[in-house]
């Protein structure tokens, strides 16, 4: 229990380095490069140490469970963070409108949900003439899809970027514990996570409120580590495609988990895994923009580079004062940076799960998949060509929603209720959230 409780402390550290090296550190000028290491050291640190850890899951809220004091709490502090967004983001809209001298996101993707409810499905990718005196659009089908709707009902498209971190900001506060008294993790959690949130919608330092279109990756990803925490093959497979056709991040941890559920002999897991992967690739990509543009997208690895160089030399502060290695390298080894990006962002995970498998000497090790996840984010945004800051905050929210299920662990709630783990599943028990103690059997949560 004492080795417990100084996990939980290393690991509240680490994330706290992680968040504040991508948030309020960065007023202070010049010190980028240097929260870079930082930013990279706790986010790899804060992987590893998610093995020492008993198998995280989330917690079965049961029917009763909503009856319970706690649980009003965070039905009503969700809807303050509800009011708080929406106040926010009229005051960021009003601000900022969409236009590309503000950022060119929105609309590229505004024009490919327009040809899309015009029906030219195979003209979703053609050139934009009027946008840069002509360019290619580039996203992937789940980044530009959530906000068809929107573009179809002429609202204000970035209402799904704030849907997308409701959800997010949402399901933390209905994993957060308050934790019993003197427990100042806990405290400390909570206090980071009102930070998080202050930066990414009051500062909009990153500009995810006003420009951006990450909100909806952002939910993505938390629900990809809600899936894997609730040991549900089907829903995982779902949240893993949505990640992996919104942006690249995730391509390199796919190989890795197929060979992780390989090693584990969860046949059924991979079959799910691999037949709804491909079910929501023909469905989301082939069918509304063909076979052709999927080649073509597929193809686009060198002109990143080529868009990092003009970047480099019409926006050189990008490098200077946001978190990743691209300023290490310089304009003159972009090639070098991309090509270490590739080789890691899919050698890393693959041989962290063979190391893993390796070194637990046919013990079981928890939450590899997790923990391979992480490793990837780090990596792929810290090795990316061109580090735009609101790139980053996937990664944090990731840390975020796994140090809520962290800290839940062996916690009594505030109603009094604990759920015991099942013998040989880490011996701590689990938080229950409703009035009445039950008890598991067989080791995992009901």
């Amino acid at each position: 229990m004492i080795r417990q409780k100084y996990l939980k402390t290393s690991i509240l550290i680490a994330f706290a380095v992680e968040t504040f090296s991508v948030t309020w550190c960065l007023k202070i000028p010049g010190w980028a490069p240097f929260f870079s290491i930082l930013y990279f050291a706790s986010g790899i640190g804060f992987a590893l140490l998610l093995l020492s850890f008993p198998p995280l899951q989330l917690p079965a809220f049961e029917k009763k469970a909503w009856k319970a004091p706690v649980n009003h709490y965070r039905l009503v502090i969700t809807g303050m963070i509800a009011l708080m967004l929406y106040s926010w983001s009229l005051y960021w809209f009003d601000e900022m409108p969409i236009d590309i001298t503000n950022a060119d996101m929105l609309p590229i993707i505004k024009v490919m949900g327009e040809r899309f409810i015009a029906g030219q499905h195979s003209h979703i990718y053609d050139t934009i003439p009027w946008i840069w005196k002509g360019i290619q659009p580039i996203y992937l089908p789940t980044m530009w899809l959530p906000y068809v709707p929107a573009i179809a009902m002429g609202i204000d498209m970035r209402w799904i970027t704030i849907a997308g971190l409701l959800f997010a900001f949402g399901a933390f506060v209905f994993l957060y514990q308050p934790g019993s008294a003197g427990n100042y993790r806990s405290f400390f959690l909570g206090v980071i996570a009102f930070l998080l949130f202050w930066w990414v919608v009051a500062d909009n330092t990153p500009g995810i409120v006003s420009v951006a279109e990450e909100g909806t990756v952002i939910g993505y990803y938390v629900l990809l580590v809600l899936a894997l925490a609730s040991g549900k093959p089907w829903l995982t497979a779902i949240a893993v495609s949505f990640c992996l056709l919104s942006r690249y991040a995730l391509v390199g941890w796919v190989p890795a988990y197929l060979l992780y559920l390989f090693l584990e002999k969860k046949e059924r897991a991979l079959l799910i895994l691999t037949l709804t992967g491909l079910g929501c690739f023909v469905l989301l990509f082939l069918i509304p923009v063909g076979w052709t543009t999927f080649v073509r997208l597929a193809l686009l690895s060198g002109d990143y580079i080529k868009f990092a160089g003009r970047v480099w030399k019409d926006s050189p502060d990008v490098f200077s004062t946001a978190p990743g290695f691209a300023w290490f390298f310089g304009p003159k080894r972009i090639a070098l940076l991309h090509g270490l990006l590739i080789t890691l962002s899919f050698g890393a995970p693959l041989l962290f799960v063979l190391f893993c498998k390796w070194r637990s000497g046919g013990k079981k090790i928890a939450n590899i998949p997790l923990a391979a996840l992480k490793i990837t984010l780090v990596i792929f945004y810290c090795f990316i060509d061109v580090p735009y800051l609101y790139l980053f905050y996937t990664s944090s929210f990731v840390s975020l929603i796994i140090m809520a299920l962290v800290l839940r662990q062996g916690e009594v709630s505030p109603s009094g209720a604990v759920r015991e783990r099942a013998a040989g599943t880490g011996g701590e028990p689990v938080l229950n959230d409703g009035e009445e103690p039950a008890m598991t059997t067989g080791g995992s949560l009901r």
